[in-house]
């Protein structure tokens, strides 16, 4: 048995946890028009009742008068309502099933941590209550979000009924619900109205922990790896280049600030390190969209490959995110100390590479199962792409019963070829991205290095420079100078 200690992940508070929802809230709203409208439906009632719960363990002040039922309440009865309309079936949409989890986690951590026993003698402060606003105004945002983004997808649901009859075999028609939704949709809109974002000012901010960055990375690179290598499927690989993507954004503003503050030279970002990390960010936001769409509904991965992804990207955006906009450099530098951070983004590159390596070995070889129906909206376009008229070659070919009953079926060779084309440029990006980076890590090297005579070469001598010399060395080659190094970087 394994002696060494399982990395851990650093404890999300309820405020990361609501901003998790909305985050794949937002996503969902891009995905909308290629998501089944009724199976969102048939979530919608979990991210309801776990917004409820969640509200309803939220300060909330007790001196005003009248009894009026919260929107909370109104919505509750609603999505009871549209539920029972959805029709029969057992598909339920993924990501709104999630949203309702981190809703009901986020509560159960407010229920643990015994805020409602330590209130003041009389009342709630007024920083509790304009955290408790915030959160408040963040929940119902999240909820208007995701409604619309049911709406959307319910619009598309009605228009393939429309079009086929043999979808027509629920009592309540697609556009019926829809119309529902947008009602729903109305009555969150009004409780935000006016509200958001600026309520979002009064939340409550812990400082930021110097070892929470290099901490992130480290269990992310080991649930990633482990993923991919001991249970690799095509969820995993969209978990990992969702994170790898995200991450790579936050990374970028974090270069900046280090610019800024004068830890790296603005000459070595802007030609070295900036367009190498766009390419990695490019790349990898190619491998996560390329492998979500052929993600199936009840594919999976690992649970905690999930939380370390949301940790590594939070515990980046706990530095790089004001309230309502990005931070500035000034901020980030005062959230966190610039050596430590200058040596996260160092492990990050170094990480990304390595991760990146198994992420295009899996998918080269693993054993990927897809949806049938994306699998086949895939041959097509390949065959549209070879002109009009190609047919299909037998390598992309999906079975017409598979697409019909939606089925996760063995990802076929001509449609992995596409897969293992995105995973080997986000291996490539990556490794030049790192790349970027050594003449930064050897000029700190060198900085901090005293030669002990002028004859001698610098034991931190920049490893690109080094390569050079050794291409183009002659026999009679003299030892270099310290100003000879300086010059070579």
């Amino acid at each position: 048995m394994s002696r060494r200690r399982q990395p851990t992940i650093y404890p999300p508070s309820a405020g990361e946890l609501m901003d998790r929802a909305n985050v794949l809230a937002r996503d969902l709203l891009y995905e909308a028009p290629h998501r089944d409208g009724r199976a969102m439906l048939r979530a919608w009632g979990e991210i309801v009742e776990g917004a409820s719960e969640l509200w309803h363990q939220l300060p909330q002040r007790s001196d005003l008068p009248g009894n009026g039922r919260p929107v909370i309440d109104q919505l509750e009865r609603s999505a009871r309502t549209l539920h029972r309309w959805a029709g029969g079936g057992i598909d339920v949409d993924p990501s709104l099933q999630e949203i309702g989890q981190l809703f009901t986690e986020a509560a159960a951590l407010i229920t643990r941590s015994g805020v409602i026993e330590r209130r003041e003698p009389n009342r709630w402060t007024d920083a509790q209550l304009r955290d408790s606003f915030a959160a408040r105004v963040n929940i119902m945002h999240t909820l208007y979000v995701a409604s619309h983004a049911v709406s959307v997808g319910l619009a598309q649901t009605a228009v393939e009924e429309k079009g086929d009859p043999r979808l027509r075999v629920h009592r309540v028609t697609a556009e019926e619900l829809r119309h529902q939704v947008l009602g729903i949709e109305q009555i969150t809109h009004s409780y935000i109205n006016g509200h958001y974002p600026h309520a979002l000012d009064g939340r409550h901010r812990e400082p930021a922990d110097d070892t929470r960055i290099p901490g992130a990375i480290a269990a992310w690179d080991v649930y990633a790896q482990r993923a991919l290598t001991r249970e690799p499927t095509t969820h995993a690989m969209t978990r990992v280049a969702g994170a790898a993507f995200k991450a790579s954004v936050h990374v970028h503003a974090l270069w900046r600030a280090t610019v800024e503050s004068g830890q790296v030279d603005p000459r070595t970002f802007e030609n070295e390190i900036g367009p190498a990390l766009d390419a990695m960010i490019e790349r990898w936001g190619e491998a996560h969209q390329h492998f979500q769409q052929l993600t199936h509904p009840h594919d999976s991965s690992p649970l905690v490959l999930s939380k370390a992804g949301w940790e590594l990207v939070d515990s980046m955006r706990e530095v790089t995110a004001a309230t309502r906009m990005a931070a500035s450099a000034e901020d980030m530098s005062g959230r966190v100390d610039g050596e430590s951070l200058v040596r996260s983004l160092f492990r990050f590159h170094a990480t990304m590479a390595g991760v990146a390596s198994v992420f295009h070995e899996a998918a080269r070889n693993a054993p990927l199962l897809v949806d049938a129906r994306a699998a086949n909206n895939s041959a097509r376009a390949i065959s549209a792409d070879d002109g009009p008229g190609a047919l299909p070659s037998q390598d992309t070919i999906v079975a017409p019963r598979d697409v019909l009953l939606k089925r996760a079926i063995p990802i076929p060779d001509g449609i992995r070829n596409g897969g293992e084309d995105a995973g080997r440029r986000a291996a490539l990006a990556s490794r030049a991205s790192l790349r970027s980076t050594l003449t930064v890590s050897d000029r700190r090297k060198a900085a901090t290095s005293l030669p002990t005579s002028s004859t001698r070469p610098l034991s931190s001598a920049s490893r690109l420079a080094a390569g050079k010399r050794h291409e183009h060395a002659s026999l009679a080659a003299k030892p270099q100078s310290e100003g000879d190094l300086h010059l070579s970087r």
